[in-house]
Order: structure tokens, then sequence, then C-alpha cells
């Protein structure tokens, strides 16, 4: 079997592991077996170990067939890279005995599990590090042994196990809960609902720190490219900035579609000074938006990268910029075609946001079965009434994954 067919095989999806700076701490790679005949673990990893920098945050791989992550550990370990394994595993001798060679070996395994079942654990078996999701009722446990100004010292204790990652955290109290006072080490994905709900009366603002970035930049004479991709990674940002751009008072003789043509337009010294300004009306900070914004940005770069490698850069600029404005409407909270309509986008993009037609729209189509794991089964289909392989869509992905360090400071 030639290693090209292990992509064509497979479908990939991922998720990000938040930490309690709220930032980028790892994805899991969800591998989704498409032929059974044309997988093999060796091949994959071979594959990663090329392909994965150490740059890049951990990759956590969950193989959907017990024979992949078992072929997988008896495999060289990929630097910066881990394996996880049922809970179940860890139960028995003989499973023991065979993730303890796998971790003399030098892999990182991650044990996946319910918190129901390590309760009362005081160290993992091989101190592992564990993926536990919670019920409902120890979600409600958790909550109640949050410290309140009427009651500091709750009447409970946590079922929280610090430093874990936890799984099916789908409020922002009980995501707060985990990382700032029971200590989790992250969050496989984030309670964006509940966290854009609490903004629902309120605009959004701005990312202070993405804008004290790009302003530092300014100040070092930093490339245009540069400055691009530190303003791109606020989607406020860049439809503030683009409709400031065209408006009316803003006098240019012709409508700019492009971030890289707004900032050549608008000048260092003048965007200097308008950051100025937005960063002053966003001094409200709040630290759980970045995950959202950041995963909107992962998105949107997942969708530049399903582009043929040789696709210029104005292609991959109109791609980025129509796959990011996709998710406008949830963060804004007003409907996208009135979003838009300030903006004088290609033909293309709006064929793509407000129509699901055209070239760009198979791009958003495939990044966003991507991004839901508990799809992937349909990822063929949709690559297939695309014209896009898996195998490119599944090396997209890897791209994308393996250039995504979160560049924002708090």
């Amino acid at each position: 079997m030639s290693r090209s067919t292990v992509l064509d095989s497979i479908a990939l999806g991922y998720q990000p592991v938040w930490n309690r700076a709220r930032q980028l701490a790892a994805v899991r790679l969800s591998v989704h077996t498409v032929q059974p005949e044309g997988v093999d673990a060796e091949h994959l990893l071979q594959i990663l170990d090329e392909d994965w920098p150490l740059s890049a945050p951990p990759l956590v791989l969950a193989f959907d067939q017990t024979n992949l992550w078992q072929q997988a550990m008896t495999c060289t370990p990929v630097a910066n890279t881990w394996l996880q394994v049922p809970g179940a595993s860890f139960t028995t001798p003989d499973g023991l005995a065979h993730l303890s060679v796998a971790a003399r070996r030098g892999h990182t395994l991650l044990r996946h599990a319910a918190l129901a079942d390590v309760r009362g654990e005081i160290i993992a078996p091989l101190d592992t590090r564990s993926l536990l999701s919670l019920s409902a009722e120890e979600a409600l446990q958790a909550l109640q042994a949050r410290p309140t100004e009427e009651q500091p010292v709750p009447p409970q204790r946590s079922p929280i196990v610090p430093g874990q990652i936890y799984e099916g955290v789908g409020s922002r109290s009980l995501a707060d809960h985990c990382l700032d006072e029971a200590g989790a080490w992250g969050l496989l994905e984030w309670p964006d609902e509940d966290v854009l709900h609490s903004w629902r009366h309120r605009p959004v603002p701005c990312d202070p720190a993405v804008i004290s970035q790009v302003r530092e930049a300014l100040e070092k004479d930093a490339a245009l490219d540069r400055i691009e991709r530190y303003v791109r990674q606020d989607p406020v940002l860049v439809h503030r900035l683009l409709v400031r751009v065209n408006s009316a008072g803003y006098g240019l003789s012709r409508e700019i579609e492009s971030l890289r043509h707004a900032l050549m337009m608008i000048g260092f010294g003048a965007l200097d000074t308008w950051l100025a300004e937005q960063l002053a009306a966003s001094e409200e900070s709040d630290s759980a938006l970045h995950p959202v914004r950041y995963g909107m940005v992962m998105r949107a770069r997942l969708a530049q990268h399903l582009l043929d490698s040789g696709s210029d850069d104005n292609l991959r600029s109109e791609v980025f910029l129509t796959a990011l404005f996709g998710q406008l409407d949830r963060l804004l909270h007003k409907p996208l075609p009135e979003l838009l309509g300030k903006l004088p986008l290609p033909g293309r993009a709006y064929d793509a946001l407000l129509r699901e037609t055209g070239p760009y729209n198979a791009y958003l189509e495939v990044s966003r079965a991507q991004g839901h794991p508990a799809q992937l089964a349909q990822l063929p289909q949709v690559c297939d009434h695309h014209g896009i392989s898996l195998e490119h869509a599944n090396r997209g992905l890897l791209r994308m994954l393996g250039t995504s360090r979160d560049q924002r400071r708090g």
C-alpha cells in the first residue's frame, strides 16, 4: 500500500483544546476510517512525522478503530503527538502491560474516560493525563462547588480532578470553574454559544491584545504581511476596518474589497490612530471571547489551505475573508446580510455566504465538516459533491493545524 492512499481512506476532523489562559493548548485529531483496507496507522504516523512541527500545538490522535491505536502504540513515536487510549485499557493487567511498553517506547498517552471512573484516584496509571467526560450530575456538583460572595467556602468539594482535560463543558460558568478554580489542564472545545449569549445586548469589542500587538508591530515598522497576519486574528477588527475604509466619509475613490488593500489605503499612521480609538472603546476585555474568535480564524485558515498550493495570494485572501465572515452573525448578533451589506465583497464571496453557491462554497462546506468530528462520516460525501479528494482535504487540515500556533498575547 502506498502512503498516499492512507489519507484517501480516512476522514480527519479537529477539536481545539483551550488552556487556563484561554489560548490554544492542543488539538484533538479525530481519525474516522472510511476504507478499512486502506488504513495503516504506521503510514499515517510516518506522514505526521514528516509534516508535524515542534512549534505546533500537541496533536492528540483519536482513532475510531481499536486496531489502529493498538498499531500506533507499536510504531515509532511522533514528536509532539499524543495517542488517545480508551480508559478500559488501563483497568486490566494485559492492557497496562501493553500501555507500559508504549510509554517506554516514548509515546505520550492520553486516557479517555468518564470522570466517574477515576474519582478518588491519586495518581493515574503510568502517570498519564486524562481526557474526562462529565455527567450532568457531576457538572451540577462542580457548579455548586463554586465560591460566592455569600458563601466563600463552598459546602462541597468540586468533583473536577486537577491537571486533566475535560470535554462536554457547555457553560461559561463551568469552564471558568474547571480552569480557574479546579486546576484543569484544558477544555476540549469551548462553550461558544453560552459566552456569546452573555454579549447579546452589547456590541462585542475588538480584542485589546490583538490591537496592542498590531500597534507594537507598527511601531517597529513591521512588514505588511505581518501586520495583516496580526489584524486578521480578530474578526471584529477586520469587519470594522473594512466598514471604516469603505465609509462615505473616508473619501476613497473606489471601494476596497480585501483586508490587505484596506491596510495599504489607510496607511500605517492613520491605522495606528484608528487602532488607538478602538482600544479605548475595548476596555471591557473578556478573555472568554478569544477561543470564539480564534476558532473562527482556524476555520477560515482551513478553508484557505483547501486551495491548491499554487493559488495566488489574492485568491487565498478572498477565501480566508469569506470563511471568516461566514460566522460573523454569531459573533455580532446581527443577520449576515445586514453585516455584509456594508461591505463591497467579491461576488463569489456573496454567493458562498448568502446563497451557498459558487466556487468558494466548496471550501466553506468542507472546512465546516472537518470542524465537526461527530459528523465526520459525512465528509467523504461533502468532498465528493464538490470534487475535492479526501487526501486533499486531509492534507489541508494538517497544514492548517501545523501552523496554528496561537499568536495572541493576553
